[in-house]
């Protein structure tokens, strides 16, 4: 069964979605349907209008079992909440995914540096999902080096791909309506692999 690491649609029910919930108004639902599993997070863009009722939602929804990872969070440069603030609210995110043992899916634009060296300070023990990655092998090198994933989507630099060991990668449709299988092998052929080789997802969160 292929897995969509980050996704805001449902996908269909022979494809295992890991939906994104992001945490940005009072009131929280999650979607049901078949294979569907969930990340929870504040955007980094939402992180300067944080309300501690935000807070008590993300810990009470991340202590479901269906919700597996924390996140999307993270920095982007591009948004209009100070770094600071951006730092505050993702390293409280940080220390809710070292607790309750989920994994991090993290939005990155412009911070990779400072990802990489909140990552050394830190040490975290569990695993650092870059989702959505565009960016040059070059970061990927540095990335994966520090011992992080990479999520690939429809848009990728296919030499990014070709850099990363298949060990260290993801895919996820994210907001693409192009279908996930499509994803999966533009991934795979990017790689010069077998798209059942792209399983590392499965050795994160523990699926068959």
């Amino acid at each position: 069964m292929l897995t969509d690491t980050h996704c805001h649609r449902i996908n269909p029910g022979d494809i295992r979605s890991i939906y994104n919930i992001l945490i940005n108004d009072d009131a929280v639902t999650l979607p049901q349907g078949r294979h569907i599993f969930f990340s929870a997070g504040i955007h980094p863009w939402d992180a300067g209008n944080l309300r501690s009722v935000w807070l008590d939602n993300l810990k009470i929804l991340l202590n479901f079992d269906q919700v597996i990872a924390v996140g999307e969070c993270g920095l982007d440069k591009n948004s209009p909440v100070a770094i600071e603030k951006q730092l505050e609210v993702f390293e409280m995110q940080i220390k809710l995914s070292e607790t309750l043992n989920k994994p991090l899916i993290i939005h990155c634009v412009g911070c990779y540096n400072e990802l990489i060296n909140l990552h050394r300070a830190l040490n975290p023990k569990q695993p650092w999902i870059i989702h959505g990655f565009r960016g040059k092998p070059e970061m990927v090198s540095q990335l994966t080096k520090a011992g992080m994933f990479i999520s690939f989507g429809e848009k990728f630099n296919p030499e990014s791909v070709q850099a990363t060991p298949v060990e260290r990668i993801l895919v996820e449709s994210d907001e693409s309506e192009m279908p996930l299988a499509e994803i999966y092998l533009a991934i795979a052929t990017a790689k010069g692999c077998e798209v059942r080789e792209l399983v590392t997802v499965n050795d994160i969160f523990g699926f068959e």
